[in-house]
């Protein structure tokens, strides 16, 4: 009798034992992401393969998720990050046993600025520690102005130089440097291009010598719209302020309202302007530019200014006579301390943020 329940006992112990055995054990499922880089220069191609996970009877299926966004199925392959920022990507494998596995690992894409040299005739991509990563021969002479433009998933590099008196403005594949479009730019002095990413999708030119701003489409290079000094004078706030008297610059930004905004920097005053872009709301009606209040003054130690660019909510700018290109703080208008001076040449002009 007493052996009877010592037996009892010891099989329901064995029982339970068994049981949280089974609790205890992890599954055998694993899932191992390989990457070829986790962080690079944007546009950054990244080949991946999850051929090393693990499970029960082999891995049935993989899913990649990138971003929180793109699914991708497949054991290995490849995914091209289009602009700068930083990526989760997650590996989750499936064993025949129906167990499942997950692994994460992050991305760190970061921008390239774009910058020219007039004496020299080429264009630098820099990475953001300003080591030159590629070099491209200027389309024509005198390069002044740069664009980056994504278009349907494709990145490209326009460039308005003076062309020795014939101003250019010409498309060129960011990859090989070649000529995509060739066209007559507007005026004689290039002064700054930019892109306006979000609708209605334009080029923005500022121009030196005409002292105007033309929007541009960018598909076949037509001006659309000239915005002069009189455009704005009758704007409150530039009493007692000159605008567009020496212009130094012209970049693009987010801004309040659905376009962004463009800013244009007036080398005279120093101060640096935002214009809100107003798009039209019929074939009847053109683009408008609002001038708003309170300009960003820049530190007179800036100048000369050779060109601009916005990165998230900081601002870098081209130093010539020092030939570098500085972070400034927008709040102060002076130099964080950051800056990138690897490249050569000893005319340094233009400044496209690809991001």
């Amino acid at each position: 009798m007493l052996r009877s329940r010592l037996m009892g006992r010891f099989g329901l112990i064995v029982l339970v034992g068994l049981l949280l055995g089974g609790c205890f054990h992890a599954s055998s499922t694993r899932a191992v992401i390989q990457l070829s880089a986790t962080r690079g220069t944007v546009p950054l191609t990244v080949h991946y393969d999850a051929s090393g996970s693990e499970g029960k009877d082999g891995i049935t299926t993989y899913r990649w998720t990138v971003g929180g966004e793109t699914e991708i199925y497949g054991v290995s392959g490849s995914h091209t990050f289009n602009h700068a920022g930083d990526y989760d990507v997650e590996l989750t494998v499936r064993a025949a046993d129906g167990s499942v596995a997950t692994e994460s690992t992050l991305i760190e894409v970061e921008p390239a600025f774009w910058v020219a040299d007039e004496n020299l005739g080429e264009i630098y991509k820099l990475d953001i520690s300003g080591n030159v990563i590629q070099t491209l021969p200027s389309p024509a002479t005198q390069p002044r102005g740069l664009a980056a433009v994504e278009r349907n998933g494709t990145w490209s590099l326009f460039v308005s130089c003076m062309g020795s008196g014939f101003q250019q403005l010409l498309e060129i594949d960011m990859a090989t440097g070649a000529v995509l479009q060739h066209h007559s730019a507007p005026a004689q002095s290039p002064g700054g291009l930019t892109y306006a990413p979000v609708a209605p999708f334009r080029l923005w030119h500022v121009d030196g010598l005409s002292r105007k701003i033309y929007e541009i489409n960018p598909s076949d290079g037509i001006t659309l719209n000239v915005f002069g000094a009189t455009y704005f004078q009758a704007s409150p706030h530039l009493i007692d302020s000159v605008f567009l008297q020496t212009p130094g610059g012209i970049a693009w930004k987010s801004g309040s309202g659905t376009a962004g905004a463009l800013w244009v920097l007036e080398s005279e005053t120093h101060l640096l302007y935002e214009l809100e872009i107003v798009p039209a709301v019929n074939i009847f009606a053109s683009t408008q530019l609002a001038l708003q209040p309170d300009p960003i003054a820049l530190t007179s130690s800036l100048f000369p200014i050779a060109g601009f660019d916005w990165n998230g909510d900081m601002l870098w700018v081209v130093q010539r006579d020092q030939h570098q290109i500085v972070q400034v703080d927008p709040a102060t208008g002076t130099p964080t301390g950051i800056l990138l001076n690897s490249f050569p040449g000893a005319a340094v002009s233009g400044l496209s943020i690809q991001k």
